[in-house]
């Protein structure tokens, strides 16, 4: 079952991953404050894949150092429909 994070407590849980949080909450500069992990995975392409498993809002991003494969943390919302 999913579970409602915080942002810290997802930063220290999936590290090393890519996370896709529903149902968040944005602090007043479009931060995730907190939200619902329903998806977390190393693979890059996996997690991409779940966005496409529900409608409606979503954030995504890469817990952990950067990569040579992509530019940087992507942690702002968009819709899907």
């Amino acid at each position: 079952m999913a579970e409602r994070m915080t942002y810290e407590e997802i930063e220290r849980t999936f590290s090393g991953e890519w996370v896709v949080v529903r149902d968040f909450v944005p602090d007043d500069s479009k931060m995730i404050r907190d939200g619902v992990v329903v998806a977390h995975t190393r693979d890059r392409a996996e997690a991409h894949r779940a966005l496409y498993t529900f409608e409606g809002p979503f954030a995504i991003w890469w817990v952990g150092p950067l990569s040579g494969d992509y530019c940087g943390h992507l942690r702002f919302f968009t819709c899907d429909g």
